[in-house]
């Protein structure tokens, strides 16, 4: 193993700090992805069916809501589950333990 492969504190944050953005790209996605597909939905059965199948694109939509609320609380948890193996890892390395990169893995929420 070479020198330029342990883990720093430094390493670290640059980690922390790209995961960080990663995960509000992420959870932003699936915030927005319900409302966009049911705004879709309910555009498009306006245009081809008229107000008439409006509320059962409603309904429709409102599925699509529930979904990408159900999706964005599975990633808060996962990176939750990051960012706490991130921060075990840290308290590791500023105690001083020697820790290779190739060692680290993560693992999502169980």
């Amino acid at each position: 193993m070479e020198d330029s492969d342990i883990v720093t504190l430094d390493s670290l944050a640059e980690v922390r700090s790209i995961t960080t953005r990663t995960s509000r790209r992420v959870i932003a996605a699936a915030a927005l992805s319900g409302p966009v597909m049911a705004a879709v939905i309910a555009g498009a059965t306006y245009a081809l069916y008229g107000p008439g199948r409006l509320t059962i694109a409603l309904i429709c939509g409102a599925v699509f809501v529930v979904l990408g609320l159900i999706q964005s609380i599975h990633w808060i948890r996962h990176y939750k589950a990051i960012f706490k193996q991130l921060e075990e890892l840290k308290n590791k390395v500023a105690q001083g333990q020697v820790i290779y990169s190739s060692q680290v893995s993560f693992h999502s929420y169980r």
